[in-house]
C-alpha cells in the first residue's frame, strides 16, 4: 500500500513539474510575441512619420502645399527645381545622343534587316508613343497618390489599418511601408535631377513636365508672397476731408 502511494505521489510530482515547464514555455513564447509585435509597432511608427517627411517633400518638390512657405523659401525650391530641369534637359539629349551613335553603328547595320522587318522607323514611333503614354499614365497615378496621401494626413486621426495582433502581418505592413518609402525617396531625388541612370527618354520627358510644372507653380507662388509684402510695407494714404477743407479755407 506504501509502495502504491509513493508510485502515485511520485506520478502527481511529475505531472505538477511537466505542467509548470509547459507554463513557464508558454508564458516566454507570450512574452516573445509581444515583444515582437511592439518592436514591429515600433517600426511602422517610425517607418509612418520617415514617409510623412517624404510625403511633404514631395508635396513641396510638385508645386502643392505652398502657402505654408516664405519668398525666401520658395525662391530656394524654385532654384532646385530649375537645376533639377537642366540636368534632366542635359540627360534628355544624352539619351537621344547615344541612340544617333547606336543608329549609326555597324551593329546597328548589322540588325538592320530585323529592324525592317519589325516596321522599321513606324515601328519605332509606335514603341515611343506606346511608352510616352505609359509614362504619361504613371505621372497621373503619381498625382492621384499624392493627393490622397494629402488627405489622409490632413483628415483628423483615425484607428489606423494596420492595427493588428498578428505578427505576420505586421511584418508584411513593414515590407509594404519600405517600399512606399523608397518610392517617394527615388521621385523626390529625379524631381533634384539626381539617380536618372536607366530612365528612358519618355520617362526623363515626363519628368521634365512635371518639374517644368512645379517651377511655374513655385514662381506663381512667390508673386503672390511678394504682393503681400509690398502690401504690407505699403502705408493707407489718409483719407481726405474735401468738405472740412471747403469749409476751413474757401
Amino acid at each position: 500500500m506504501r509502495k502504491w502511494k509513493g508510485i502515485v505521489k511520485t506520478k502527481l510530482i511529475g505531472k505538477r513539474k511537466l505542467e509548470t515547464r509547459e507554463m513557464s514555455t508558454s508564458l516566454r513564447t507570450t512574452r516573445g510575441s509581444e515583444q515582437r509585435r511592439l518592436q514591429c509597432l515600433q517600426d511602422i511608427q517610425k517607418l509612418q512619420e520617415e514617409i510623412k517627411l517624404l510625403q511633404i517633400s514631395n508635396e513641396k518638390l510638385n508645386g502643392v502645399g505652398l502657402d505654408d512657405m516664405s519668398f525666401t523659401e520658395l525662391a530656394s525650391l524654385g532654384s532646385m527645381l530649375d537645376e533639377g530641369f537642366r540636368i534632366v534637359d542635359e540627360q534628355l539629349d544624352n539619351v537621344v545622343g547615344v541612340f544617333f551613335v547606336f543608329s549609326n553603328s555597324s551593329w546597328f547595320d548589322y540588325s538592320s534587316f530585323e529592324y525592317d522587318l519589325m516596321g522599321g522607323p513606324d515601328w519605332t514611333q509606335r514603341i515611343e508613343k506606346e511608352d510616352l503614354a505609359y509614362q504619361s499614365l504613371l505621372a497621373g497615378r503619381r498625382v492621384a497618390l499624392r493627393n490622397k496621401a494629402r488627405e489622409f494626413r490632413l483628415s483628423p486621426p483615425e484607428t489606423q489599418p494596420w492595427r493588428s495582433d498578428d505578427p505576420e502581418r505586421l511584418v508584411k505592413t513593414i515590407d509594404s511601408l519600405e517600399m512606399e518609402k523608397e518610392r517617394l525617396r527615388l521621385f523626390n531625388q529625379r524631381m533634384l535631377g539626381k539617380e536618372l541612370d536607366g530612365m528612358s527618354y519618355s520617362e526623363l520627358f515626363v519628368f521634365s513636365f512635371e518639374i517644368s510644372g512645379a517651377i511655374m507653380k513655385v514662381v506663381s507662388m512667390k508673386k503672390i508672397k511678394r504682393d503681400e509684402e509690398m502690401g504690407k510695407t505699403k502705408r493707407p494714404r489718409p483719407s481726405v476731408n474735401v468738405r472740412f477743407i471747403r469749409s476751413v479755407f474757401f
